[in-house]
C-alpha cells in the first residue's frame, strides 16, 4: 500500500512537471514569436525598400524561414 502511494506521489509530481514545462514551453514560443513579429514589421518600414531589390529578396526570404521555424516550434509547444 506504501509503494501505491508512493508511486501516485511520484507521477503527481512528474505530472505536474511537465504541466509546467509545456506552459513554459509555449511562453518561450510566444515570446519567440512576438520578437519576430516585430522584426517583421521593421522590416516592412520604407527604409527596406530603398536597398536593392536583390537584398531586399534575400531579406524577405531569411525573415520567412524565421518566421516558419518559430511557427513550427510554437505549433509543437502547444501540442
Amino acid at each position: 500500500m506504501v509503494d501505491l502511494k508512493n508511486m501516485m506521489a511520484e507521477l503527481q509530481q512528474k505530472r505536474d512537471e511537465i504541466k509546467l514545462q509545456l506552459k513554459l514551453g509555449s511562453m518561450e514560443a510566444e515570446d519567440e514569436w512576438d520578437s519576430l513579429v516585430s522584426e517583421w514589421d521593421t522590416f516592412l518600414s520604407a527604409s527596406q525598400f530603398e536597398r536593392p531589390a536583390e537584398e531586399v529578396g534575400e531579406a524577405a526570404r531569411e525573415m520567412g524561414l524565421k518566421m516558419k521555424i518559430a511557427y513550427d516550434r510554437a505549433k509543437n509547444a502547444v501540442g
